[in-house]
């Protein structure tokens, strides 16, 4: 596709587009929760579709809930939710379309397990810990269901693949929905390129830069607005060369969307950079010394000579680098069958991270594993009309496959 300079101004003039990255930014990654969750330990049956629903704490202070249908068909689905804002009060996951999935799942005759997870923000090991504590949590209420099946979304899709990949003989399928399936390294670099490049067309209008630690965390509006600010000073020119370059992909058939992409990664590392440098033993885990700036599309002469010779260059620490490899680079070593969904123009969690975990499966020899889908939609984890069934429809392939032994159709 190409991407022309076309008159940006307008675009960034336009006050819907700025309420779509603000809606798109704000709204946490989609989740299961029970609506209007009231005490930390409960005993509820707040539906026709469930028999049974249990609310408690983790001696961490981690929450969870566990759902048992009437026609429970013995299967039972730990859900692990995508990140939530690093300043958010720990609280069970919510998210549009919440309820309508894990009802739909429930009609189905799933079982549901799910947990807050103790942290918030980048918060993978926690996730993963927690997510993992729910097997044994849903096995003391329940007893021991026939088969456990993990599904997650964004960051949690992540969470799933890794205990895939290390506990396959503990679960018996994974589904995967937009998820960080290309490892954490991947997904930092795109915010951190993008918030480099940005800096250097548009230098000192964010707060602090790429790596620093922020004294105060700006607000998502804040960010918004500078950034639009800075966009209208030259028309967006320096704008429709970022579009252009290869290290900093904004996902879109549109400049409305491509704008709202670079909002997204604007505010989730402003929001979030903090959290990662605290995490990362105090040095934000992004690198670009030896980076090239590239463009497979044409830009103006001397353009790609001038980013490489002015954009800042980050080093990180080895401390910082050996968290990444943690928290989590995929093997690739699928033991189980995957299932994953994906938009294709997906501006939070780039599409890419689908091609890399496939070639990561093929070369350790478990491709016959995963199968893949896509939907040529714009947005995280919103399959537009139908979202919610789409999602509970790709568990349900899931399972038959894993039933039936014949892989789902990508």
């Amino acid at each position: 596709m190409r991407r022309s300079f076309i008159p940006w101004l307008s675009v960034i003039a336009t006050s819907a587009v700025l309420t779509a990255c603000a809606d798109s930014t704000a709204t946490a990654p989609r989740s299961l929760s029970r609506p209007g969750a009231g005490s930390a330990a409960a005993d509820v049956a707040f539906s026709s579709i469930w028999a049974d629903q249990f609310e408690g704490t983790t001696a961490n202070g981690a929450l969870y809930a566990l759902f048992k249908p009437v026609n429970w068909n013995g299967d039972v689905i730990y859900y692990a939710h995508g990140i939530i804002d690093p300043a958010s009060p720990i609280a069970l996951p919510t998210g549009d379309d919440a309820g309508a999935i894990r009802d739909a799942l429930g009609q189905q005759g799933f079982a549901i397990a799910y947990s807050s997870f103790s942290e918030n923000g980048y918060d993978f090991q926690d996730g993963l810990q927690r997510t993992h504590q729910l097997r044994g949590l849903f096995t003391s209420r329940y007893g021991k269901p026939k088969r456990n099946f993990l599904f997650g979304q964004s960051l949690g899709a992540q969470i799933v693949e890794a205990l895939a990949e290390t506990h396959p003989e503990q679960y018996d399928g994974v589904a995967a929905v937009c998820g960080v399936l290309g490892g954490t390294k991947r997904q930092l670099d795109q915010v951190g390129h993008i918030r480099t490049m940005f800096d250097l067309l548009y230098p000192n209008w964010l707060p602090g830069t790429t790596t620093d630690h922020v004294p105060v965390v700006p607000s998502q509006a804040e960010v918004i607005n500078a950034a639009s600010i800075a966009l209208a000073s030259d028309g967006g020119q320096k704008f429709g060369i970022m579009t252009r370059i290869d290290q900093t992909p904004l996902a879109g058939t549109n400049a409305q969307q491509m704008l709202q992409s670079l909002m997204t990664a604007l505010v989730y590392h402003a929001r979030g950079v903090n959290d990662l440098i605290d995490r990362a033993h105090g040095n934000m885990p992004f690198d670009n010394a030896k980076t090239e700036y590239t463009a497979t599309l044409p830009l103006p002469p001397g353009t790609l000579p001038f980013i490489n010779e002015t954009i800042a260059r980050y080093t990180a620490t080895p401390s910082a680098m050996a968290w990444l490899e943690g928290n989590y680079e995929p093997t690739g070593e699928l033991r189980i069958p995957m299932l994953t969904l994906h938009n294709r123009f997906d501006p939070l969690v780039p599409f890419s991270h689908e091609a890399a975990y496939a070639a990561k499966t093929s070369a350790a020899g478990f491709g016959g594993n995963l199968v893949q889908r896509s939907v040529n939609n714009y947005g995280h984890c919103n399959f537009g009309a139908g979202s919610a069934a789409t999602t509970a429809a790709t568990v349900q392939d899931l399972v038959n496959w894993v039933t039936t032994g014949t892989p789902a159709t990508p």
